[in-house]
């Protein structure tokens, strides 16, 4: 039933998202500008890189704009017998696709060396990018080891997955891993999308007491129809978070220590970020043994703002990952330190 719910929160987010006009058509929303010590890490690090990457971006810049002139002039000698075929087909009672087929290919043809370029860039550079900000490492088509997080419920039962954008490091002894991933669950010869978006696990040097669920709120009598998986539902004293998400946990008082205030500012501070960025819709967490796992839902792509037409030498239109990448460390940072918080209140009680 939960899935339900949460399948249709997701269309109306979507519907919802649709209606802003604020989003740019990359889906990105109005870019931020970058910070001042960012920029010097790109100037010093990647831009005595863009050289070779910028003549590839030329070369397959004026080979797509050759396709499409040659495709403008000579496409009507394809497009028109498959036309002319198709209605001739159908006169005999055959619903035939022939001029759909004659356009997509045309289309994969002119745009394929724009294809090419986004995926050199991220070869190239998002490494880079990356390592920029610390040890950390970037994959283009890595993805998270979900089958060790089985036993987490906020991941959906599916049947197949894609993904991309995989980056794993460590701050303060905290793993963290990241990717954009996208779950699809076959039925009936049919397939549905059950996950759209991204996930983010962050593995600690500490086991979690008791399990903690947050999942965005449905209403009274939704959240009463999802059930709440055994668990107890739990009322903070942040008044915003309560309205976003249903808290669900084995131990309601510990809970309550685990998502501070100031933990649950960061939790909305990012599904914010998600929301302007990537037309986020929402996300869910999980705090499971030593695992905390976010799916963060989102309709954009949030690290595909590569542009063929602009010059790889524009710092203000890279990938801006250095906003997700401080929220994350930042939670990472939060988290150990509510924790060591806890441990010292949890002593001096006991003394």
């Amino acid at each position: 039933m939960r899935q339900f719910l949460n399948t249709f929160f997701q269309a109306k987010e979507a519907v919802q998202q649709l209606a802003r006009p604020s989003t740019s058509s990359a889906g990105q929303g109005a870019p931020r500008p970058l910070s001042e010590e960012f920029r010097q890490l790109l100037e010093t690090r990647v831009v005595p890189l863009l050289a070779p990457l910028e003549d590839f971006r030329l070369h397959k810049l004026g080979q797509k704009s050759w396709r499409k002139t040659w495709f403008l002039r000579l496409g009507w000698l394809l497009y028109l017998p498959a036309l002319a075929l198709d209605i001739v087909m159908l006169e005999d009672g055959d619903l035939t696709m022939y001029t759909l087929l004659v356009l997509i290919a045309a289309v994969i043809w002119v745009f394929y060396p724009e294809i090419q370029y986004v995926r050199h860039y991220k070869q190239k550079l998002m490494p880079v990018l990356v390592q920029a900000f610390g040890d950390y490492h970037y994959s283009e088509d890595g993805c998270v080891d979900l089958d060790a997080l089985k036993s987490f419920e906020i991941l959906p039962v599916y049947s197949s997955k894609s993904s991309e954008d995989y980056i794993r490091g460590s701050v303060e002894e905290v793993g963290f891993e990241f990717c954009e991933l996208k779950l699809e669950r076959r039925a009936n010869r049919n397939s549905t999308n059950v996950h759209r978006g991204a996930i983010l696990v962050m593995t600690m040097p500490f086991e979690f007491p008791a399990v903690t669920v947050v999942q965005p709120d449905f209403g009274r009598v939704g959240n009463l129809l999802a059930g709440s998986g055994g668990r107890e539902r739990v009322t903070l004293a942040h008044p915003e978070f309560g309205q976003r998400y249903d808290v669900t946990a084995d131990d309601p008082e510990y809970a309550r220590q685990l998502l501070t205030p100031a933990m649950a500012e960061r939790i909305i501070e990012l599904d914010d970020l998600f929301r302007a960025r990537a037309q986020g819709s929402g996300l869910s967490c999980e705090f499971r043994g030593n695992r905390v796992v976010f799916l963060l839902s989102y309709f954009g792509n949030l690290l595909d703002t590569i542009d063929i037409d602009v010059s790889a030498y524009d710092l203000e239109h890279m990938p801006l990952i250095e906003q997700e990448l401080a929220m994350v460390t930042g939670m990472v940072r939060q988290l150990k330190l509510d924790w060591l918080a806890s441990r010292h209140t949890s002593a001096w009680r006991a003394s």
